[in-house]
């Protein structure tokens, strides 16, 4: 029940002393319940802010973290994009693409297979591709697991950067850039038999119509 105040019976300056306390007092309420309501509204639209960059970060989240990546210089024909790849997630993942842009016409995972009969190692496309565990690392280099740039339209010099695309099984994509460098080791060729659209067995020699490539810029 709310308390009525009269100052009726007081004297005349005390009754205005009064009333101006009050008034003042009154005047202190509601601008707390200003400030309180204030915060409150504040709050409910500092909430959404807070969802829009998480989310934003959720965008730009990497899907691998590479490490000591590189490619190999080559002047036309077809080169090799190396490096390790982490699963730094909780889920496991699964490169299953690369793309080189304007670089190179095709772009494939393959890995690198003894041959028994010749002795010598041969390099097949990969069917499915490489599956990293969460925590894990999957590593490509030389005479092994590697991602492979056919078919160069222009020619990948030492001292440049190359940009490639990871495509994951999650519908993820994740740019990479990688030094280039000379390399002359890793000379494997295509098994027999092997189809990649449209060419045969493979080796790193030039031909001489792509001896004259123009230099790859980055993308």
């Amino acid at each position: 029940m709310p308390i009525e105040t009269s100052t009726r019976s007081l004297p005349r300056p005390l009754r205005r002393s009064v009333t101006t306390l009050l008034a003042a007092g009154f005047a202190v309420t509601a601008l707390t319940g200003c400030s309180a309501d204030g915060n409150q509204a504040s709050g409910e639209t500092q909430a959404p802010a807070a969802a829009s960059s998480a989310e934003g970060n959720a965008a730009t989240e990497q899907v691998v973290e590479l490490t000591d990546g590189w490619a190999k210089a080559a002047d036309s024909n077809m080169t090799s994009v190396f490096g390790s790849l982490k699963n730094t997630g909780d889920q496991s993942v699964t490169l299953e693409s690369i793309d080189a842009g304007g670089t190179a016409g095709v772009a494939e995972l393959h890995e690198t297979v003894m041959n028994d009969q010749t002795g010598s190692t041969e390099m097949k496309r990969v069917e499915g591709g490489f599956e990293i565990a969460p925590g894990e690392t999957k590593t490509l280099e030389p005479g092994g697991d590697h991602m492979m740039l056919m078919e160069l339209q222009c020619a990948v010099k030492s001292g440049t950067d190359l940009t490639v695309e990871l495509g994951f099984d999650n519908g993820r994509t994740q740019q990479i850039t990688v030094p280039v460098r000379d390399y002359t080791g890793a000379q494997e060729h295509y098994a027999p038999g092997e189809e990649h659209s449209g060419h045969g067995e493979h080796s790193d020699m030039p031909s001489p119509e792509s001896s004259e490539l123009p230099e790859c810029h980055e993308h």
